[in-house]
């Protein structure tokens, strides 16, 4: 049962970033642009760039992220518990390993509410609002660069001795 809810969510996340990249493809600059701005400033170049009907596709791509995050954060998960490649671990690291996507999922919705809050709200906002929206998002794409780098490492060195039968 727990493989094929791995290839499900895995499916699942290939999915609906495909259609999340595909929905907010006319954003120029993309949308990584916008979290990885850290003031009011920056934030508010990149949506005076995008405009009225820029923001409106940004903010409807949300319907899109919030699922894009949950599939993610639980196929990380469930490709650490029940997935042969991460086997060889010692199982601190199993254990850390395997809630590094769906920390990285936990800041991602964070970072939407903040964004989506920053975008709605026409007032001015306090300056650390923009500091914590972006150290958020950066610690989104650390988490999932670090699990990406480990996966990939132990999928190029060690991947026949963690998945023998």
């Amino acid at each position: 049962m727990a493989s094929i809810l791995l290839w499900l969510s895995g499916a699942l996340t290939i999915g609906l970033f495909i259609a999340m990249a595909v929905h907010s493809a006319p954003l120029s600059p993309g949308i990584p642009a916008l979290q990885f701005t850290f003031d009011e400033a920056a934030f508010k170049a990149i949506l005076a760039q995008w405009g009225p009907d820029g923001i409106e596709l940004f903010r409807r791509h949300l319907r899109i992220d919030f699922p894009v995050l949950a599939s993610y954060g639980l196929f990380g998960y469930l490709l650490v518990r029940y997935g042969c490649l991460f086997r060889q671990l010692d199982q601190t690291t199993r254990r850390l390993s395997s809630w590094t996507m769906p920390g990285a999922a936990l800041l991602d919705a964070i970072e939407n509410l903040l964004h989506l809050q920053l975008i709605s709200d026409t007032t001015s906002h306090a300056p650390a609002v923009y500091l914590i929206a972006g150290l958020v998002a950066t610690g989104k794409w650390l988490l999932i660069a670090n699990f990406m780098t480990g996966a990939l490492y132990l999928l190029a060195t060690k991947w026949r001795k963690g998945c023998e039968k």
